[in-house]
């Protein structure tokens, strides 16, 4: 996607808005909005006026940038976002291409579920990038199910990404906790099962951002020690994943070891630690033994 030419002052003057009110990140934030409204609505409104107002005081609230914009990016997709929905991060980004990487090398028409799928983004990438990849995303919130339907639906017909889907992959989101609405005909056959779960400890929720704290609780902590759904996960992975098949389940930068152990107590075997551009632990990767 091109970039839309914008007043560089106007982008100035939204900055410093963005910045006295505390706005983290404000040059690159009002930028974008700027950006956003020539784009969507026109060169005129973006010079300022009422929409480009109506944005930035939302942005001034801390509604998240991704939910003002209505849209944010991953991988090679524009995703639609939507309130009340988990918003993607940059660093899952490094997640699901762990998970691209093992599809396209299990063989043709590789077999992915993504349970927690939220937006949908792990699962939209992996039908954009792997050929002839089945996947099979689920989420216990209908918000989720709809949106990550609707996204899994313009990566489809290419308007996520013009290059999208690659050739013979297919996907669908269905409604329910973690594996329950898997046909158990998957037990045993998959060969990667990737997620981005709750994973942080519901007492952690009166450090987030303000930015955070418009996702919902349940799609970020995983209950009282934030590791439940983590090794729920892992152990699920040691009995749907075919013999070598990969798991890769996103964690807690803190509980990198933790994930390690509870890997190894599932009874999967070479697990390690992926670390994102950050160099923090990002997520812990595991096969089925054989």
């Amino acid at each position: 996607m091109g970039r839309a030419r914008v007043d560089d002052e106007v982008v100035r003057r939204v900055a410093a808005r963005l910045d006295a009110g505390g706005v983290p990140n404000a040059a690159v934030d009002a930028r974008l909005l700027v950006e956003h409204v020539v784009e969507v609505v026109g060169a005129a409104a973006g010079c300022g006026g009422s929409v480009l107002d109506g944005l930035v005081d939302r942005r001034l609230a801390r509604v998240p940038l991704q939910q003002v914009l209505g849209r944010t990016w991953f991988r090679t997709l524009e995703l639609t976002c939507a309130p009340g929905v988990f918003i993607p991060r940059p660093e899952t980004e490094v997640v699901a291409g762990v998970a691209i990487a093992a599809a396209a090398a299990a063989g043709p028409a590789p077999r992915v579920l993504e349970p927690c799928t939220g937006s949908g983004a792990i699962a939209c990438s992996i039908v954009a990038e792997v050929p002839g990849v089945q996947v099979v995303a689920t989420d216990v919130d209908p918000a989720a199910v709809e949106l990550a339907r609707h996204n899994l639906a313009r990566t489809t017909a290419g308007q996520a990404d013009p290059d999208a889907p690659a050739a013979g992959a297919t996907g669908e989101v269905r409604q329910g906790h973690l594996l329950d609405p898997i046909d158990p005909a998957w037990r045993g056959q998959v060969d990667v099962l990737v997620a981005n779960p709750p994973y942080l400890p519901l007492a952690d929720r009166t450090t987030w951002s303000p930015e955070v704290l418009h996702d919902p609780t349940a799609a970020l902590a995983g209950g009282p020690d934030g590791h439940e759904v983590v090794d729920e996960l892992l152990e699920l992975a040691a009995t749907w994943l075919r013999v070598g098949g990969t798991v890769i389940v996103e964690i807690d930068d803190r509980r990198g070891e933790e994930a390690l152990t509870s890997a190894t107590r599932a009874g999967l075997v070479s697990a390690r630690l992926v670390q994102d551009l950050t160099g923090r632990d990002r997520a812990v990767v595991a096969q089925r033994a054989g």
